[in-house]
């Protein structure tokens, strides 16, 4: 399964579903909400690509994955004490300053602030 986060929601699909062709987005004939939690706006999901059905609770609250805002870097050949031939990461390269993010780190954080050849940075996984 494909994990889609929202904040206080999880919408699960899977994995095929992005691969194929592209869908027809779904527009119910009626206005879909879904909670948000108490005292949140709902979210409208009247155009969907995943059915609703598949979107379940993350039970994480909205702002409850902390983003790292002063990522730390080692070499290129230190990063195989934590990383191996089939670690994935999120490559950038800016200003000819490289970066990686290991998806092992961006699956916990999911959101990095950075700052790569002089310019501000936000990955998003």
């Amino acid at each position: 399964m494909r994990a889609i986060v929202v904040p206080g929601m999880l919408m699960m699909a899977a994995v095929s579903t992005f691969a194929q062709a592209p869908r027809k987005i779904t527009v119910d004939s009626r206005p879909a909400m879904l909670s948000a939690g108490q005292g949140r706006k709902p979210f409208d999901v009247t155009r969907h690509l995943i059915p609703i059905d598949q979107i379940k609770p993350s039970r994480v609250p909205v702002d409850g994955i902390p983003a790292l805002t002063d990522p730390q870097f080692v070499a290129a050949r230190d990063a195989a004490k934590f990383l191996n031939g089939q670690s994935r990461v999120i490559g950038v390269v800016i200003n000819g300053q490289a970066r990686a993010y290991p998806v092992q780190i961006l699956n916990y954080h999911e959101l990095v602030n950075d700052h790569v050849g002089g310019r501000a940075l936000l990955v998003s996984w």
